[in-house]
């Protein structure tokens, strides 16, 4: 019990005043939990905190029409999650009347909810003494034990193991905490952390070998394009269809132009001119410039450029997805992707 009792004396010294820390409250530590499979805490506390607001209660976010609920996770991707979090929050009123149920199979049950987010609000909010394995576990645990390879269940079963009776909330966290703060991926604190005296990887001068470094994807570049397209004050926008990628989120006009081929700004604005054509049937012979949007996903990194044009209301336009022509001031009601929220601001 040496190993734990250290941990958590750091972990009651060093944690990070995290607002769902403050009390607790299940729902609140399963929303921080579905946030955090995605993004650093660091970047995750304004949507955080902008979540809450929007939706302070699990009733509140039940009745709200997913347009609200998309709009609400505007800026952390994956969509998917806001809509699993819509439809778990329904299945809580309805079947476990508002309150966020207890029992770790049924939290696992949620729509959306897998073995980590089940075992992490089990343990943190409940203190029930269930294991979490996250990025940040493997890695203290990979560290401390000299665990070569990923082999996730050996890591999940010795982190059960460690869990001291009672303390499942605070020890689960302090092995996250340490990961996030000192146990870092590249260059570790190895000087503050509290149990290197147990740590194999440290006793070998090896902690950057654990766990094994994975095999890094080649990087693909794309050169892309989108047009803002203006007509009377209002501007041209259409909904992804249900079912693709960021299904029933709106954006502008965009395509794909080019792969790997560092295309200059003429050669984008042509080919975009061309699709406009093509998939809008309207002629875009005055396009300007408005900036340029960089992206980063799945090993994709995307240089947008972005131009814009008014066009005569009597100009022929279609969409293939349902479309809209919105006021600037009416975009606050339309859930938008990260980049096409920055297209946004460059009105």
């Amino acid at each position: 019990m040496k190993l734990q009792n250290l941990l958590l004396e750091w972990f009651r010294t060093h944690q990070r005043p995290l607002p769902w820390r403050k009390h607790y409250r299940p729902y609140e530590v399963w929303i921080s939990e579905i946030m955090l499979q995605q993004t650093q805490v660091a970047t995750a506390l304004p949507y955080y905190d902008r979540w809450m607001k929007t939706f302070p209660t699990i009733g509140s976010l039940a009745k709200s029409p997913e347009k609200k609920v998309l709009k609400g996770w505007q800026g952390l991707g994956y969509y998917s999650r806001a809509r699993n979090l819509h439809s778990a929050a329904k299945t809580i009123v309805t079947a476990h009347g508002g309150k966020f149920p207890s029992d770790y199979e049924t939290i696992l049950a949620l729509k959306g909810v897998g073995r980590y987010t089940a075992g992490a609000v089990a343990s943190i909010a409940f203190n029930q003494e269930r294991p979490i394995v996250d990025g940040n576990v493997i890695r203290v645990l990979s560290r401390l034990y000299a665990i070569t390879g990923e082999d996730k269940e050996l890591i999940w079963t010795l982190q059960e193991k460690l869990i001291p009776k009672g303390k499942a909330r605070f020890f689960n966290q302090s092995l996250m905490e340490l990961g996030a703060l000192v146990c870092l991926p590249r260059e570790p604190r190895c000087g503050d952390c509290p149990v290197k005296a147990y740590c194999k990887a440290f006793t070998l001068g090896k902690t950057g070998e654990f766990p094994a470094p994975k095999d890094r994807k080649k990087t693909v570049r794309v050169d892309a394009g989108a047009v803002i397209l203006e007509r009377s004050g209002r501007f041209f926008l259409h909904r992804r269809p249900e079912g693709a990628i960021m299904g029933g989120l709106w954006e502008f006009p965009e395509w794909k132009i080019g792969r790997d081929e560092k295309l200059p700004l003429k050669i984008v604005l042509e080919k975009t001119r061309q699709r406009a054509k093509k998939d809008l049937g309207t002629e875009l012979p005055r396009l300007t410039h408005a900036g340029v949007i960089r992206r980063a996903y799945t090993h994709h990194q995307e240089k947008l450029q972005v131009f814009r044009t008014s066009l005569e209301d009597s100009a022929p336009l279609r969409s293939q997805w349902p479309c809209v022509w919105a006021t600037k001031a009416e975009f606050k009601k339309y859930p938008f992707t990260s980049a096409h929220s920055k297209i946004a601001q460059l009105i």
